[in-house]
């Protein structure tokens, strides 16, 4: 019961958090959201680079959360205040200095390789670990950064509207795919990729996408979404169907590495990794599809 005291009372609070930060202000966002990602990445980096500072990784992590901070901030820079798109070109600094960090290190410049049995195996000394820090960049960074641009309408006023309803349409998902998994999905046990996530079923993605595509058209009935209801009930489905490959893509990575939540920031939740897994797929494909194609 305290646990479920505890996991509920976090819940709440960091959604409040998130959509307080939404609703108040632009530069709300960018400090929330910002922090956010920042330690999403750095969580990402705990579970594929590991914690240990040795071989160079206290660098690699301190360079690569510059890269992904500059291309926040300069992507907030360019939606929120008209800076010059080509602002977003600092970003590619810090990540030159990854590479160029690693002729620094000394374990980098150790190289055993031999011959066994007729195939050439090498010795693991750590250089393998440093391309996570691009797949921080693309598969953490750049899908928050990409937040800020649906943050203003077509006359650039601020209006954080329509983040706010593909969040609460991600969350339907998650309640739908609840509700109906562990019920039908129990009953009934058609799982949905069971070498990854035996818990999920297809009753619980099915459950989910009927909540997320309902979540978009009551939001648009009441005014907050502003798109036509086709374009409302594809978003909801783009949502439904790439927030659970993204939960499915997390869940995949931390069993590789052994690793049941990406932190402990949120006592009953996980890391923000764990809270943001699905809209590091959803919400870069849902703003595609509306910038590009909604009417």
């Amino acid at each position: 019961m305290k646990n479920f005291i505890i996991r509920t009372l976090s819940g709440l609070a960091f959604t409040v958090l998130v959509i307080g930060s939404i609703l108040y202000g632009p530069v709300a966002f960018a400090v929330v959201f910002g922090t956010i990602m920042t330690i999403a990445v750095s969580e990402y980096l705990n579970i594929t680079v590991g914690k240990s500072n040795a071989g160079g990784n206290i660098l690699l992590r301190a360079l690569t959360i510059v890269a992904s901070l500059s291309l926040f901030v300069n992507v907030f820079l360019v939606a929120a205040y008209g800076f010059d798109p080509l602002y977003i070109l600092f970003a590619i600094l810090p990540v030159l200095g990854i590479f160029i960090s690693n002729l620094y290190v000394k374990g980098f410049n150790v190289h055993d390789i031999k011959e066994v049995d007729g195939v050439t195996v090498r010795t693991s000394n750590g250089y393998e670990s440093h391309p996570f820090a691009l797949g921080a960049l693309v598969y953490v960074a750049l899908p928050f950064s990409l937040m800020s641009i649906v943050l203003y309408d077509k006359t650039g006023v601020y209006d954080g509207n329509l983040l706010l309803c593909m969040m609460v349409m991600l969350w339907c998902t998650d309640v739908g795919a609840y509700l109906l998994g562990s019920t039908l999905g129990q009953m009934f046990g058609h799982r949905l990729f069971p070498s990854i996530s035996p818990k999920k079923s297809w009753e619980g993605f099915f459950g989910g996408l009927v909540c997320s595509v309902a979540g978009a058209v009551v939001l648009r009935g009441v005014g907050l979404l502003e798109l036509n209801l086709a374009d409302a009930i594809a978003v909801g489905v783009i949502i439904c169907i790439f927030g659970v490959l993204g939960d499915l893509v997390e869940s995949q990575l931390k069993r590789n590495f052994g690793v049941k939540d990406s932190g402990k920031i949120m006592p009953g939740h996980g890391g923000m990794l764990d809270r943001f897994d699905g809209a590091l797929l959803a919400f870069p494909v849902a703003i595609v599809y509306i910038i590009f194609f909604a009417a």
